[in-house]
């Protein structure tokens, strides 16, 4: 689904905003999640119209009743993208038709038990731009570059562990 053209003057208001920000204490952006444990492994986090759950899978113990803690992070990695996507595309009078974002990573799960000399913390992630457009690569590529700098999970992301980016274009990797 295309973004709206609607949507561009609150992208273009958006970045004027930022721009305007001349004091760095009023750039601070903060973002507060406060998880309540439900049940064994179960948590909710209430949002003002929204309640996210977390639970583990019922072979560790869980009960299945929404999404690991870790696939909110993957999730979180992709939303944000997207979200930075859509705007700076906008931005840039990149039309699309279709966007996927998807995103995984690796970590050694014995982090997780009682052995001190492994980590838990994630080696690597994979974060595949999908996207079906007809406007040339090149112009797809400078909007995904701009997007992979500016995205506060991909940044952060970055800075935890090797960040492989895979663009598919049309359902194709570029040249």
């Amino acid at each position: 689904m295309p973004v709206s053209s609607g949507f561009k003057p609150y992208a273009e208001q958006w970045l004027k905003g930022l721009k305007e920000i001349r004091d760095s204490n009023h750039a601070i952006g903060t973002v507060r999640a406060d998880a309540t444990l439900t049940g064994d492994q179960a948590s909710e986090v209430n949002y003002p119209g929204h309640t996210l759950i977390a639970d583990e899978p019922s072979a560790v113990g869980g009960n299945d009743k929404g999404p690991n803690p870790l696939d909110y992070f993957m999730a979180a990695i992709g939303f944000c993208e997207n979200a930075t996507f859509a705007r700076y595309a906008t931005l840039n009078d990149l039309e699309f038709d279709s966007l996927l974002t998807s995103v995984r990573a690796h970590w050694d799960r014995r982090g997780q038990g009682d052995f001190s000399d492994i980590e838990p913390a994630f080696k690597d992630f994979v974060v595949e731009t999908r996207i079906t457009s007809k406007h040339s690569v090149e112009k797809i590529r400078k909007v995904v570059t701009i997007v992979h700098k500016r995205c506060p999970m991909h940044s952060t992301i970055s800075k935890m562990g090797k960040v492989v980016d895979q663009l598919f274009v049309n359902g194709e990797v570029p040249l």
